[in-house]
């Protein structure tokens, strides 16, 4: 019986850290505050800076959505061919880069910040991962900032939502769920809502960072019911595409592995596009 439950927890850890790579075995099992601290840590960020918002005088415009990144102390080759679709394309109004931007030390955090902040003149604006937070948030914080924000999108004729959440350790926290549904009570007053936020919500592969079922369906629920458009995502380092309640579930593959997507929004007409 002991060397059944031995096998049984040594799988179980592979699993786990297979889907990691660069693992510090000392700290890889907890952050150094929870998602609540962390949450509020990211409000009080937001309110010693101006509101997130940019002005296109165009009802056609579109960004880029990219995860997983995992960068170390050199651009690679996959990021070099992102930057040369980026930068050669003109409709396209900022970059999202959703979690997972390098493995956790402070060097690698530095060199990510400056070469993402030097490839492309477009606004960018990052979310944290499980990987930002290996093995201290104050790395990942000090030099990207608030990992739960709101960002609009003003046109000549609408306004639109991105809502940008903090799930790095597969839950969004009491506190973040509260101003979540906070925000969403303003829904109708945008055209489109799209939320970010790293962790996937459909199992895929031995992949098992998803949200706890309770909780997943509870968001599957509150999108719903607020008509969000859709829910990008990423963590797994492969494609999703699915629809529960009306709302639109997408998770981009890995940038590493040279996948990302892009959003093309058309006055109340959107369209997505795996690359």
């Amino acid at each position: 019986m002991r060397k059944t439950a031995s096998v049984l927890l040594t799988t179980a850890l592979l699993l786990i850290l297979s889907a990691c790579e660069d693992v510090n075995f000392g700290k890889f099992f907890y952050t150094d505050c929870d998602v609540d601290t962390r949450f509020e840590q990211s409000i009080n960020r937001n309110m010693q800076q101006e509101e997130n918002m940019l002005f296109t005088a165009d009802d056609k415009y579109g960004f880029w959505v990219c995860s997983d990144l995992h960068l170390k102390k050199e651009i690679p080759p996959y990021l070099e061919h992102f930057f040369e679709q980026v930068n050669s394309s003109s409709n396209e109004l900022f970059i999202v880069y959703n979690g997972d931007l390098y493995n956790g030390d402070a060097d690698e955090a530095d060199f990510t910040y400056n070469t993402l902040q030097k490839q492309s003149p477009l606004p960018a604006f990052y979310t944290a991962g499980n990987h930002d937070l290996f093995f201290d948030w104050n790395i990942y914080y000090d030099r990207f900032g608030s990992s739960t924000y709101t960002l609009e999108i003003k046109t000549p004729t609408a306004t639109d939502l991105l809502l940008f959440l903090e799930s790095a350790s597969a839950t969004l926290g009491k506190k973040q769920y509260d101003w979540l549904c906070d925000v969403l009570r303003k829904r109708k007053s945008y055209r489109h809502c799209f939320v970010i936020t790293h962790t996937n919500f459909s199992l895929q592969g031995i992949n098992n960072g998803i949200f706890m079922s309770d909780e997943m369906h509870t968001l599957y629920r509150l999108f719903g019911d607020h008509q969000v458009t859709a829910v990008f995502s990423g963590h797994a380092h492969q494609r999703n595409d699915q629809t529960r309640l009306g709302v639109r579930y997408l998770t981009t593959g890995a940038l590493k592995n040279g996948e990302y997507g892009l959003v093309t929004i058309d006055n109340d007409k959107w369209e997505w596009e795996f690359k």
